[in-house]
């Protein structure tokens, strides 16, 4: 008995001076606890409704005696509480908030609004069309007894997609797999004013492409509003973006979200990507995604699928960093060249378990996981598992940041990387080389005079037919057709066939109906390999294969 009463009191006893503990050494003066209730003392919230009570709820009707200092005022039901008497907080005291106040976001959502204002009138609509040719099979006779001949039935697939305007001539920049390969390609204007457009260069590789709104002689239309770039490399994780674009041919949709992720890419020879929950729908590619200014900072390119045959949003979007596409703009609207350092390095960061496990005392820092064979990086006798600490005179902190720099790099540059290789560190010195996608860049001017030579090594000139000439052949402006002028003695188009006077009306089933799509399509047909010009002479049709690389 005497036992068991001795431990209550010493389990009170431990309580008590818990408690005792806790109040003077752990809670502090400005928290407040059991004791503070026990002696009656106000609670927060009652001492921040009697410091501001204009920043909570309002009262039903106006007191003037409710201010700081006055005598307590009864509430009008409930049981009988009294307001305390506080003093003016001094020093850096809390304000309360004010929660049911929606000026803030008010401010906010016009700020929004204001901002898509702003940026909507430089996104376009583009609408491609493609022709396709359909294999097909008709029987020979009425029963299919003596076979089926094939022929090819045509049709055009239409396309879409989204572009904003970044020049005041009317350059539009979007993603190249929204124009590559198609025959025609119209842009509709905020104002639903529709231009055709010539597409004028691409980088496959970076899958950006910039095309040229044709303005027909005479023409009155309201100045092109061109968008302006940020800089990407500025760009922050968390930072608000809005992708602006064409989703399921709606017009002109805007989404909000932040930059979730950036540098999706693990080598310096691999394409890079901004990630973001910002909603991004088949359509929105090559549209605009801007900050909070409404500069550019990256392009609409594609969506993130878990699973197989879904395609649809799934909460990651993947956008092409606009400094890259200013690169590419530049070099294929202007001629300046591409600045894309190359070394040949997969890099990594480094957890603090890895980092443990290589004995290494920091995180900071890139790993190298993967080496190209013949790159720079080989050259210099760098490893895998060297742990790059600093670059080019300069400490780094992640893969990321190595990666950067090495893009920024020009083609020749010799910079000196320290790493720390079997726990001691080593001195390395590499020369950056060109980028391998550099050379993807294509330019409808090169395929055009690629074309023209390769029309004079085939020994061929060709023009286009006069109205006249059109008559005579009872050709329509709309048909396919040029002329052939002359063909030069012992070349291959004479060897081949070819004669003056001949009319070439497709290459390889892709139609001819005038000079610069012969050139076009002429520069862009694969060497050694045999290609089909199909002509007629004399209202015969003929079909004459020739080797453009032979």
């Amino acid at each position: 008995m005497l036992r068991s009463i001795r431990n209550a009191l010493l389990l009170l006893v431990s309580l008590v001076g818990a408690a005792w503990i806790y109040h003077w050494g752990i809670a502090g003066e400005d928290r407040y606890n059991l004791f503070d209730l026990l002696q009656g003392k106000p609670t927060p919230a009652a001492i921040a409704q009697a410091a501001n009570p204009e920043l909570l709820e309002k009262p039903a009707a106006p007191n003037p005696e409710s201010e700081v200092g006055a005598p307590p005022v009864k509430e009008k039901s409930g049981p009988e509480k009294l307001t305390p008497q506080v003093e003016e907080p001094k020093g850096d005291a809390v304000q309360a908030l004010n929660l049911n106040s929606t000026a803030l976001l008010q401010q906010v959502n016009l700020a929004l609004a204001d901002l898509t204002d702003k940026v909507v009138p430089s996104v376009v609509s583009i609408d491609t069309t493609t022709t396709v040719d359909v294999p097909r099979y008709q029987a020979v006779d009425p029963f299919g007894f003596f076979g089926y001949r094939k022929f090819n039935q045509r049709y055009q697939a239409p396309g879409l997609g989204s572009g904003m305007i970044v020049s005041a001539e009317g350059h539009v920049l979007t993603n190249h797999h929204v124009v590559a390969g198609v025959d025609a390609i119209k842009v509709t204007l905020h104002t639903g004013d529709i231009f055709d457009a010539e597409w004028i260069g691409s980088d496959p590789a970076a899958d950006v492409a910039v095309l040229k709104l044709i303005v027909p002689e005479g023409m009155k239309h309201a100045p092109f509003q061109p968008l302006e770039f940020g800089d990407s490399d500025a760009v922050r994780v968390g930072d608000m973006a809005l992708a602006i674009g064409n989703p399921f041919g709606l017009s002109e949709s805007v989404t909000r979200g932040i930059i979730s992720a950036k540098q999706r890419r693990l080598s310096d020879g691999g394409n890079e990507y901004f990630q973001t929950d910002a909603v991004i729908n088949p359509g929105n590619s090559g549209g605009p995604m801007v900050d909070i200014n409404g500069r550019i900072i990256g392009i609409n390119s594609a969506i993130f699928t878990g699973q197989q045959d879904v395609h649809v949003w799934q909460g990651i979007g993947l956008a092409i960093p606009g400094n890259e596409a200013r690169e590419v703009y530049e070099a294929i609207a202007f001629g300046k060249p591409l600045i894309r350092g190359y070394l040949g390095l997969s890099l990594d960061d480094l957890n603090a378990r890895m980092a443990q496990s290589l004995r290494l005392r920091t995180t900071r820092g890139a790993l190298v996981t993967h080496i190209d064979e013949d790159s720079p990086a080989a050259a210099a006798k760098m490893e895998l598992g060297d742990f790059i600490v600093a670059f080019d005179g300069a400490e780094v902190t992640s893969a990321d940041e190595v990666l950067q720099r090495i893009r920024r790099k020009k083609s020749g540059a010799i910079v000196d990387v320290t790493a720390i290789r079997k726990g001691e560190p080593v001195e390395l010195q590499l020369t950056v080389a060109e980028r391998p996608d550099t050379t993807t860049l294509k330019l409808r001017s090169d395929i055009t005079v690629n074309g023209q030579g390769t029309s004079d090594s085939l020994g061929l000139v060709v023009r286009e037919l006069t109205s006249s000439e059109r008559e005579t052949f009872n050709l329509r402006e709309e048909h396919p057709a040029i002329l052939i002028s002359d063909v030069k003695p012992d070349s291959q188009a004479e060897k081949g066939g070819l004669r003056p006077g001949d009319l070439i009306h497709a290459i390889n089933q892709d139609l001819v109906h005038n000079a610069q799509e012969f050139y076009d399509l002429l520069g862009s047909l694969p060497k050694n390999r045999n290609s089909v010009i199909i002509l007629t002479r004399q209202g015969r049709r003929i079909d004459v294969y020739l080797n453009p690389g032979a």
